[in-house]
């Protein structure tokens, strides 16, 4: 007994071993993952204040780092960040929202009619190409300065990405799949359901990460040109008062709503997609 006790004992030991390799080594990636960026990060802003410093560039053109910080730190303390930030988040959503609903409705009829794609397909590429900057004033001269015109442009910015991976989504069925479905007699709607939508779902999240970042586009330029709330509205407030930590705190803030945004849909599409990997 005493014998198989200490032939067994290694084996233990080589099976713990081998079995806590993977986890370890799966930890340490996520370790990386999250310390990676957290690496740049620290090494823009030593940049940035080792610049500032041997440089001795006035705060009116390029703030330190330290006084971004006050400045952020500043928009919490006396509650002006929240109502801004919540304000922007609404929009940006219900903008999101509303445009990949018109994008995916829009999409299924280009790809359902050859004729209605054939009629709006150019419209939408010169809509599209037209300069974002010089459609905003127009949207405001048409709507007011309110919430509409606001929407509009985020729902210009939206819907274009969204119809385009429809129609390719709904493009990428496979044909046995779709002989299968007309073997089944299955309704249009059944079709779109069953088979078209599920098949679409990986461009959709392709689009959606576009569409993101392009509603947040529009709503900060709407804000900037037409509002008195918002994070754009601070980058006016910022620019006009000449108070350069308070602009670039309010881009910076910006920057890591766009982000937000463009994470949470890729998380949504790691989500949908594992079981396709």
């Amino acid at each position: 007994m005493e014998t198989l006790t200490r032939r067994r004992g290694p084996d233990r030991d080589v099976k713990g071993s081998a079995a806590s390799g993977p986890g370890d080594s799966g930890t340490s990636r996520r370790v990386v993952r999250v310390l990676t960026p957290l690496a740049y990060v620290a090494a823009v802003l030593a940049a940035w204040s080792a610049y500032v410093t041997l440089a001795d560039v006035p705060s009116y053109l390029l703030p330190a780092p330290g006084d971004v910080l006050d400045a952020g730190l500043k928009l919490i303390q006396d509650g002006t960040l929240w109502p801004n930030l919540t304000y922007t988040l609404r929009n940006i959503v219900l903008g999101f929202v509303g445009g990949s609903l018109i994008g995916i409705a829009l999409g299924w009829v280009l790809w359902a009619s050859r004729t209605v794609r054939e009629i709006l397909a150019p419209y939408m590429v010169l809509l599209q190409a037209a300069p974002k900057i010089a459609v905003a004033p127009l949207l405001v001269l048409w709507f007011g300065l309110s919430l509409t015109s606001q929407y509009a442009l985020i729902l210009l910015l939206v819907f274009f990405p969204m119809a385009t991976a429809t129609v390719l989504g709904l493009k990428d069925v496979p044909a046995d799949i779709s002989t299968l479905g007309r073997l089944l007699h299955l309704s249009r709607w059944q079709y779109l359901r069953m088979i078209q939508l599920p098949a679409a779902v990986p461009a959709l999240l392709a689009g959606a990460k576009i569409a993101v970042i392009d509603a947040m586009t529009g709503a900060f330029l709407a804000e900037y040109l037409a509002s008195e709330r918002g994070l754009g509205y601070l980058m006016v407030l910022g620019n006009t008062s000449s108070d350069t930590p308070l602009l670039i705190a309010a881009v910076l803030i910006t920057v890591a709503v766009g982000l937000l945004g463009f994470g949470l849909v890729s998380l949504a599409e790691r989500r949908l997609l594992r079981g396709r990997r």
